[in-house]
């Protein structure tokens, strides 16, 4: 009788360590938390003490997803992702690649168009209520508008 064992591919001893898959479930946890509050912030109509409150809650999230996106591409730089496994497709492996880039980019693009975005409007922002991040940009509609729709798209 054949065994199960020799019919799945080995599997690979090389992984992620502990320090890149809680960073990588700490930014998603994070980035669900911070979408989710931007869903339920922006059916809140006029300004009210609740919406302002999801409001800088959304944004602290932001900021803190840029900080650990910074810390998680410095570990990536100095730490080799494990290799992908022998079994699969070159094409599977690019497939992986590109999706690995891509949410890398969103990482950075989303808060930093939502940092923009508030500078823009000629908010700034204020991470946790006690540190006042510097505005990049003055107030601009025509650029708020822009930011608004890369922000929300992204």
């Amino acid at each position: 009788m054949e065994s199960t064992a020799r019919m799945t591919p080995p599997a690979s001893t090389e992984r992620y360590g502990a320090t890149a898959i809680g960073l990588h479930w700490l930014i998603a946890l994070l980035m669900i938390g911070g979408f989710y509050l931007g869903w339920i912030m922006t059916d809140i109509p006029g300004i009210m003490p609740t919406k302002l409150k999801y409001v800088s809650w959304h944004k602290w999230i932001g900021v803190t997803v840029l900080l650990l996106a910074v810390l998680r591409l410095l570990w990536r730089a100095t730490h080799k992702a494990p290799s992908m496994p022998s079994h699969m497709p070159r094409w599977q492996q690019g497939a992986a690649h590109l999706t690995h880039v891509l949410l890398y980019v969103l990482m950075f693009a989303i808060p930093v168009s939502g940092y923009l975005f508030s500078s823009a409007a000629g908010v700034q922002v204020v991470y946790l209520g006690v540190l006042p991040l510097p505005t990049i940009i003055g107030p601009d509609k025509a650029l708020k508008a822009v930011l608004r729709l890369v922000h929300i798209w992204g």
